[in-house]
């Protein structure tokens, strides 16, 4: 199974599994992660999510093998940038707390589907990097993204160097919420997903909505 699905208590926790390839994000992979937030999101026994990686990392990002394989199906192309977007605009759309339980190497568009949660709760051995430059590839999911969180020259300097960004690092510049030790991590995330989740629904999809308009530089008005 491409992600792995367990309930703890309120919290569900989809795990990416895919630990022979690292995890990374191909087809089937990001339609399952689509398919595990939207059934997340209409339960009404769960109040949050995690979402973790199975194996030594988070993601090593986008599945270059099979960007390879499409190269000649555009239609083939499409599809994998329609559901990419969709899995990385879901979160944001949930009216239930989205946390990140990362580890290991959390690469590219592994890293983006991160920080299009609502937290990030990192491990102590961390490693975040962006490799794009140096396959050629655009950053079109990765950038907008990324640039939400950091500023332009930070964005440019992670994006042109693809140098690694370890725990400390990421805390410092507010990529991740908090670091702990290897072990913790998922007890972490969980009990981080189930503390935001006190409120209504409607209440977090009004703030979700509002740090979203403000993140595109538009004043929201209240409702």
């Amino acid at each position: 199974m491409p992600v792995l699905i367990e309930n703890r208590g309120r919290v569900r926790i989809l795990t990416l599994n895919r630990p022979e390839k690292r995890n990374a994000l191909n087809l089937a992979l990001c339609e399952a992660v689509v398919a595990a937030l939207q059934a997340a999101d209409a339960d009404d026994s769960v109040a949050a999510v995690v979402i973790a990686g199975a194996g030594v990392g988070f993601s090593a990002g986008a599945d270059l093998g099979e960007r390879k394989l499409y190269a000649d199906a555009p239609e083939m192309q499409t599809r994998r940038a329609q559901v990419g977007l969709e899995m990385l605009v879901l979160p944001g759309r949930m009216g239930k707390p989205v946390v990140a339980a990362v580890h290991g190497p959390t690469v590219g568009a592994g890293s983006t589907l991160a920080l299009a949660s609502d937290m990030i709760v990192a491990s102590d051995e961390v490693r975040i990097s962006y490799p794009e430059a140096k396959h050629d590839i655009y950053p079109s999911l990765v950038l907008p993204t990324l640039l939400r969180h950091l500023g332009p020259k930070d964005c440019f300097e992670l994006l042109a160097t693809g140098r690694v960004v370890l725990a400390e690092e990421a805390l410092r510049l507010r990529l991740v919420n908090q670091v702990v030790p290897r072990e913790n991590l998922l007890d972490a995330a969980c009990a981080a997903a189930e503390n935001a989740a006190v409120y209504s629904r409607a209440s977090l999809l009004r703030i979700k909505a509002a740090i979203d308009a403000l993140g595109q530089g538009v004043v929201p008005s209240a409702p």
